[in-house]
């Protein structure tokens, strides 16, 4: 079975919405080093990958990349929910 990119791509693309809005609210101290940063850096890093791994036709890359784009958007609404509350 293969996962179409327009089902795994907008995965990626919600989770780098909302941990981008997760790394801006909570203002760390090491930026670089911040989970909500690597997160946000490798789901991109992942969605351009996947992009140019699609001339290989393969079964196997869709269902991983979409169980990637799954867990990324998991993990990202999971952070959402444990996020502190906003400074006044």
């Amino acid at each position: 079975m293969i996962v179409p990119i327009g089902a795994i791509i907008p995965l990626f693309l919600v989770a780098f919405v909302l941990l981008a809005f997760q790394y801006l609210r909570v203002d760390p101290d090491r930026r670089l080093l911040n989970l909500h940063f690597v997160l946000m850096a490798s789901g991109i890093i992942l969605m351009f990958v996947y992009i140019m791994m699609l001339d290989l036709h393969t079964h196997l890359f869709s269902m991983v990349f979409l169980a990637l784009g799954l867990f990324w958007l998991a993990t990202a609404l999971l952070l959402l929910r444990t996020m502190p509350p906003p400074k006044h």
